[in-house]
């Protein structure tokens, strides 16, 4: 890509999405904070083969992350950033209806053994929700794991293995979040207003309206966690892109 002005157009990039930029001596990744692994990963796939399959590794290779963009990447592109994701094949385009489903873990009274752990499906709504039990919410490309403040030490890692197993079958990663019954703020609240209103308004719910639900956690972080987590995302995205070399 050459270098682009504001006379050439405003390119708009989806905060779900991963960029590759290419200005023949340099190569950018451009990284969306709300981006799966699975794209980073074909990023840094997409400019190895600029870098070094199509013309001998001369061209320079750098990633940044959204919100963190240094001079010379915005000098480069003249951009805005919408909410989104572009549907493709790492995620199921196809899927229109999105149905949750509230699963209840627990241990049969006066047992404390993992062997004895069931597990069953539950009406969805906030009253199902026990203070001595584990709840894993499935919504397709998010999951949720509510913990009750009186849940047992195998009821944890029983849901932590449902959470796991559900994740195994998607063919692409789900969003995973954990919350803990009165941890208190915005994200405990957060995910009992999701419930009520997946209650009232019914389980299987459009894609388009999942995206209006849409109750992501880490909205609430606070600025030092939002900022060490940047951190570790740059240093992810620097052992991946290293794999290709």
């Amino acid at each position: 890509m050459e270098k682009l002005s504001p006379d050439d157009g405003q390119y708009t990039f989806l905060d779900g999405d991963v960029y590759v930029v290419d200005n023949k001596n340099e190569i950018w990744i451009w990284i969306g904070k709300d981006c799966a692994v699975e794209e980073q990963t074909v990023g840094a796939w997409v400019a190895n083969k600029l870098d070094n399959q199509d013309r001998g590794g001369e061209p320079s290779v750098y990633s940044t992350n959204q919100d963190d963009e240094p001079e010379d990447f915005t000098k480069l592109v003249n951009f805005t950033v919408k909410d989104g994701d572009t549907p493709g094949f790492l995620k199921r385009a196809e899927l229109d209806i999105v149905k949750f489903k509230l699963f209840r873990v627990y241990i049969k009274k006066d047992t404390a053994s993992i062997d004895d752990a069931e597990i069953e499906e539950v009406k969805l709504n906030k009253k199902s929700l026990s203070s001595n039990d584990v709840f894993v919410l499935d919504g397709n490309d998010e999951l949720y794991m509510w913990i009750g403040k009186e849940a047992q030490r195998e009821e944890k890692f029983e849901g932590q293995k449902l959470m796991q197993k559900i994740d195994s079958e998607r063919n692409y990663l789900p969003l995973t979040y954990t919350i803990y019954e009165g941890e208190g703020g915005k994200s405990e609240k957060g995910f009992y207003e999701l419930i009520g209103k997946l209650a009232e308004q019914g389980s299987a719910i459009s894609v388009e309206d999942q995206r209006e639900l849409g109750y992501r956690p880490e909205d609430q972080k606070q600025p030092e966690q939002r900022s060490k987590e940047k951190e570790e995302k740059k240093g992810f995205f620097a052992r991946l892109l290293s794999l290709f070399r």
